[in-house]
């Protein structure tokens, strides 16, 4: 069953532009903090020099899929496992990714990148979600780790009963068993009891054909 976007208008995007450049700031500094830090511990630059932090920088995602998804993009989004759940923020175009730069280039492990302030780095993250008013991919406060590029608003996703969320569920079961797709099994197991009447129903179309 088909079911349209939600096309009501939002400031997610200039929330999460807001946050990256806070974001870009924050690395910034600590960039410059860890320079002044290193040239303390080896006075003698000219005889040790020492290789600079990265530059570290964030952008919005421009990628169409990470903004409004309908419950067939959201479905197949679970079924590729770059989602987990039929029901997310992005099904109301309230949710955005940003991506970190690293020297200009793509980079994903920030605690590798940021080493040893990576934590003050969380702590930067934490302020700059709370000044925009934005939560994390558990709608939760701070730094998550399971994937923590994703930025949302507060309170944005749709219940389980909405039409939206049972037109996902049942494309993710067609994906799954009629097109031969893969399934996510943390999502399966999470969310048994939900999935299960969307199998049986398809259990039922096929059996009578």
């Amino acid at each position: 069953m088909a079911a349209p976007k939600d096309d009501a208008s939002t400031d997610i995007e200039m929330r999460v532009k807001a946050f990256a450049n806070d974001m870009t700031e924050a690395c910034a500094m600590l960039r410059e903090a860890r320079i002044k830090k290193n040239e303390a511990l080896v006075p003698d630059a000219k005889d040790k020099a020492v290789k600079p932090p990265p530059v570290v920088s964030f952008c919005i995602e421009s990628n169409a899929i990470t903004r409004s998804r309908t419950p067939a993009e959201q479905a197949a989004k679970v079924s590729d496992r770059k989602s987990w759940v039929c029901w997310g923020s992005h099904m109301t175009d309230r949710a955005r990714h940003v991506l970190m730069k690293v020297d200009g280039k793509l980079g994903w492990d920030s605690k590798k990148v940021l080493e040893e302030d990576f934590g003050a780095f969380k702590t930067a993250w934490a302020s700059a979600m709370h000044r925009q008013g934005l939560r994390n991919a558990e709608g939760r406060d701070g730094w998550y780790e399971g994937d923590a590029f994703h930025l949302e608003l507060p309170e944005s996703r749709i219940a389980l009963t909405d039409v939206r969320a049972q037109a996902c569920m049942e494309e993710y079961v067609r994906l799954t068993r009629q097109e031969g797709r893969s399934r996510n099994d943390r999502f399966e197991r999470s969310y048994a009891a939900e999935l299960k009447p969307f199998v049986e129903e398809f259990e039922r179309r096929t059996a009578r054909r």
